[in-house]
């Protein structure tokens, strides 16, 4: 099992945030609550961050965010004191000796929508490290990153289950669409109370 944590940012999670994700303070607890019993039980998870220069592309679509150096592009829960971490910046080279290890947190730095746009995490797709994987996504946004994630593990061949009250999306009819999306894609919807129960 694999814990994949997106974007849980404090310029998307914070109210105050420069790209605040509407609502999103409400999955924080389970956010939370998912990423601590991760860290008890050893679980490997993978976070993706948000990490932007100033003037990058995405700009011209969305206000600035995340930019590298600055509390928005932190992290809400930086640390599982439990898991030894290591962080892999967007242009980590891919690896060709990579696993995912149980009991590790990878930290995946990316500058678009897609976290396997980091070839690091690419290289691990490529080499079907996700086939057959079971993944549990949460994190934000549902119609942007999350979906991305979804459909990108999905296509890797992983059993792949979206935590329903621990994302959120931007807006209504693109999350509402890019749900029906991951469920046609052939993606699992979970809660968090059943990824415990699964768990513990």
């Amino acid at each position: 099992m694999i814990f994949f944590d997106v974007d849980t940012q404090h310029d998307f999670m914070d109210t105050d945030g420069a790209l605040a994700v509407p609502d999103a303070q409400s999955i924080r607890s389970n956010i939370e609550a998912l990423l601590t019993i991760a860290g008890r039980k050893g679980i490997a998870t993978i976070s993706s961050r948000c990490a932007h220069d100033q003037g990058d592309p995405e700009f011209k679509i969305f206000p600035p965010h995340c930019i590298e150096g600055t509390r928005g592009a932190e992290r809400i829960f930086a640390e599982l004191p439990e898991l030894p971490r290591e962080e892999l910046s967007f242009d980590a080279a891919a690896d060709p000796d990579a696993r995912i290890e149980t009991g590790r947190h990878y930290i995946v730095s990316k500058k678009v929508f897609d976290l396997f746009s980091n070839a690091w995490l690419d290289g691990l797709r490529r080499k079907d490290v996700f086939n057959g994987q079971e993944c549990i996504v949460f994190g934000v946004a549902t119609d942007y990153c999350v979906r991305a994630c979804g459909l990108g593990l999905a296509e890797a061949g992983a059993k792949v289950y979206l935590v329903e009250d621990a994302v959120r999306g931007v807006a209504t009819e693109s999350t509402s669409d890019s749900l029906q999306e991951m469920r046609t894609a052939g993606v699992h919807f979970t809660t968090t109370d059943e990824v415990m129960k699964k768990i513990l």
